[in-house]
């Protein structure tokens, strides 16, 4: 498969899963890792078509190796679960993976923080860049 995989990390994440989720319906792949979560957690993730992985919680590293394990696609996208894509992120990740030659191995995208719903932008928080597109066989 050359196409997207998103992963998401989850732990009692009720209040965000479905619009973090619902935001990246789009890709060929959704994989959500819960690790042992008392609410509706689970339950909400099964109402999209996500992989629902019961995988318990062994550090970032390991259980994000363990999370790569039952991708499929070519590419890998890590989101958190309190996090979005927003419109046009997924245009510009989708025309990036089109466009990609096999010579990058990697996509930093920068982050927008909010605080009582109110963007950031100052004080070093924005741009927050991060690599969290990447292909999955140079992980």
């Amino acid at each position: 498969m050359n196409g997207l995989s998103v992963i998401t990390l989850a732990l009692n994440e009720e209040h965000n899963i479905s619009e973090c989720l619902e935001s990246v319906r789009w890709a060929d792949e959704i994989i959500v890792v819960d690790s042992g979560s008392a609410d509706r957690t689970v339950e909400l993730a099964k109402n999209f078509p996500a992989k629902v992985l019961q995988i318990p919680w062994r550090g970032y590293g390991a259980t994000k190796n363990d999370a790569l394990k039952h991708a499929t696609g070519a590419w890998i996208l890590w989101l958190d679960a309190d996090e979005r894509v927003t419109p046009e992120l997924a245009l510009e990740i989708q025309q990036k993976l089109r466009e990609n030659d096999g010579a990058i191995a990697g996509y930093d995208t920068a982050r927008r923080a909010y605080f009582l719903g109110k963007w950031i932008k100052h004080c070093g928080w924005y741009p927050s860049r991060v690599t969290r597109l990447f292909r999955r066989t140079q992980a």
